[in-house]
């Protein structure tokens, strides 16, 4: 008995399929990039675009407006480059078991944006806290940037069917 099954399939969105050795079906776009690559490569384009337009200004952001010395800033910056790569296995485990690929890419984009959005807020003089930049660098965009790191290259790999686009992967 073969350990896997490629077909053809009835369905006009997703026409190809593949059964593994534990019985699980799953079906392939014809042209992925048409479709479910184009998603993931602009939702990394814009977390990328994101994370490096706030890096490089944070400690000056944690200087001029949270009022921290140089040796704090950068200790808060190491704690929240900590809290994003540990958030992975945490995403993970998540992905794995409860929520899958596609929900965990989604609601981790939107607690990432959460806490863009709070700390454009904490910029604000009038109305910034310290609890809305702990918050948002710590919790929301640590989080956001962790939990999508475990995810998204592993949905991209999914998209290609193994044997009818095995050009394509390798």
């Amino acid at each position: 008995m073969p350990r896997f099954h490629s077909a053809i399939t009835e369905q006009s969105s997703k026409p190809l399929s593949w059964t593994d050795a534990s019985g699980n079906t799953y079906s392939y776009y014809e042209h992925p990039f048409l479709k479910s690559v184009l998603f993931i490569l602009g939702q990394e384009l814009c977390e990328r675009l994101a994370y490096y337009g706030l890096t490089p200004n944070l400690q000056t952001f944690l200087k001029e407006f949270a009022g921290m010395d140089d040796s704090g800033a950068n200790s808060y910056i190491s704690i929240f480059n900590s809290i994003i790569y540990l958030t992975p296995l945490v995403s993970a485990a998540l992905s794995d078991t409860i929520l899958g690929l596609y929900v965990t890419i989604v609601v981790f984009s939107l607690i990432y944006a959460c806490g863009l959005v709070l700390l454009t807020l904490s910029a604000i003089e009038s109305i910034s806290e310290q609890w809305m930049i702990d918050v948002a660098l710590l919790f929301l965009i640590a989080l956001g940037a962790g939990g999508i790191k475990s995810c998204v290259n592993i949905m991209g790999a999914q998209q290609f069917h193994p044997e009818h686009h095995r050009d394509l992967i390798t």
